[in-house]
């Protein structure tokens, strides 16, 4: 039972659960991932998430994620809404290139991380260009075979460890760049590389496009360690790491939740300045 007492999440577990209840301040809350099944969520506990601008993901019993709770979207600079819902071609290209060298710079750390360099992803970085659908390829070519998988494709729909794994630790990841856009005053409707489609939210896509990595990084962590490999201990994996995980902005470190609210608010400084320079994006220690 998930419930709200003066200020806190609470987790009470059953009455034949020996264990403890735990709390956790509502405003340290980014959001809420309910994989276990047989879980209750108080009314009272939900508006105080939304309150708090948390989001709340929701899986099925495969750990399939299957819906979003969202708090409703804030305009927090018209500027910035006027100016992203303007759509500036230019504007969009020159950060959808940004975001993509810098998806590219980050699969090339990841490949390093595990001992590996592609010369066809270093050579895209030199170009005017990226050509995102070759340099996946060749990532994911590289990739699965390190982690001792010996697939050599990426394909969501495909029914494999490795492509629900990621499937998962995407949607998490998705789940927390979704929340960032909303509390910059972002239209996630409203995307610079990624089209609009049918239950869609492009920019969520889009930001998310040079942190995936990140999760690439810690499944190769996770698939290295000794021992069964289940949906349950990949979620409770994943959900500890991309809460711990820190990386580096300029002489200080960020844990990789807060360096997503700082992309966000970068993002809305390029549309409030028309200028895709503000836009930060941490990168993968190699």
């Amino acid at each position: 039972m998930i419930g709200k007492d003066r200020g806190f999440l609470t987790c009470r577990p059953p009455k034949e659960c020996d264990q403890t209840e735990r709390r956790m301040p509502l405003e340290d809350i980014r959001a809420v991932v309910i994989a276990a099944r047989g879980v209750t969520l108080s009314a009272t506990a939900i508006s105080a998430l939304l309150e708090q601008e948390a989001i709340i993901l929701h899986c099925n019993e495969k750990y399939e994620p299957c819906g979003v709770t969202a708090p409703l979207p804030r305009i927090v600079d018209l500027k910035v809404f006027l100016n992203q819902s303007s759509r500036p071609v230019r504007l969009n290209q020159a950060l959808w290139h940004q975001l993509l060298t810098d998806k590219t710079r980050n699969q090339q750390s990841v490949l390093q991380h595990q001992e590996l360099f592609s010369t066809h992803l270093e050579n895209a970085l030199k170009r005017k260009r990226i050509d995102e659908g070759n340099c996946a390829r060749r990532y994911w070519q590289l990739y699965f075979p390190s982690i001792g998988w010996g697939g050599t494709r990426r394909d969501r729909t495909l029914d494999t460890p490795p492509n629900r794994m990621l499937n998962y630790g995407y949607t998490v990841l998705g789940t927390l760049c979704h929340r960032a856009l909303l509390v910059h005053g972002l239209n996630p409707l409203l995307g610079v590389g990624h089209l609009p489609r049918f239950r869609s939210s492009p920019l969520v896509y889009d930001i998310m496009e040079p942190y995936r990595p990140f999760v690439d990084c810690i499944l190769a962590e996770f698939m290295a360690q000794p021992g069964e490999i289940t949906p349950e201990l990949w979620a409770r994996f994943i959900g500890s790491h991309l809460k711990d995980l820190r990386v580096q902005h300029e002489r200080f470190s960020l844990k990789l939740m807060d360096a997503i609210d700082k992309s966000a608010s970068s993002l809305a400084r390029c549309y409030a300045d028309l200028d895709p320079s503000p836009l930060w994006i941490p990168k993968v220690a190699a």
